[in-house]
């Protein structure tokens, strides 16, 4: 029952958002420009909210970013990124739903040629639900990250490079494991252009 209640005034929370938009611009636009207006005061602190989502048929999924950004010398910043994802796979009985949160946070030095970076990320909640059983909550998740990043011809043009370790312990799961801890090594390579 109190979940019910809590999805009603949430739903009620979102449908005044809503009406009170514009319908010109998007919510997570509008979101976006009152936290920059509201907390922007100078250059060395800044906030940015993201959404990106993809559908095709049987497939929904949706991720959205808050970032905070502290910079706290010309050549020394911090990040602290919050990150929501949910996901639906529908295939009729097979139909699973995916959520999960993060909480990441960078440490980013600027060398002026070049970036590196060095992260820590927990994802503590990451939920599968499916028809033939309650919701599993999979083991917290941790990962730590090493970035290298560099512009390239243009200024719009970024190649990074990423090396991560991401853990499992699995004291933390919702369902019974037969392996205590897990590992994950990986190494990552972005092309990005900016638009």
């Amino acid at each position: 029952m109190r979940r019910l209640s809590q999805l009603i005034v949430m739903l009620t929370a979102l449908q005044s958002a809503w009406v009170s938009m514009s319908a010109s611009a998007s919510a997570i636009e509008d979101a976006e420009q009152w936290l920059s207006e509201y907390v922007s005061l100078d250059d060395t602190f800044s906030i940015a909210l993201s959404k990106n989502k993809i559908r095709f048929k049987g497939c929904k999924q949706k991720q959205y970013q808050l970032v905070v950004n502290q910079q706290f010398t010309k050549r020394f910043n911090v990040e602290a990124i919050v990150h929501y994802n949910k996901g639906l796979l529908d295939y009729g009985v097979l139909a699973q739903r995916v959520k999960s949160h993060e909480f990441e946070v960078v440490s980013w030095w600027d060398k002026g040629s070049y970036r590196v970076g060095v992260s820590h990320k927990i994802r503590p909640e990451h939920e599968i639900s499916i028809p033939v059983a309650e919701v599993i909550q999979l083991p917290t998740s941790t990962t730590a990250s090493v970035y290298f990043e560099v512009p390239l011809m243009e200024e719009r043009h970024t190649l990074t490079v990423a090396a991560s370790r991401e853990s499992w312990k699995s004291d933390s799961a919702t369902i019974q494991l037969p392996w205590n801890e897990a590992h994950d090594n990986q190494v990552k390579l972005q092309y990005a252009i900016a638009f």
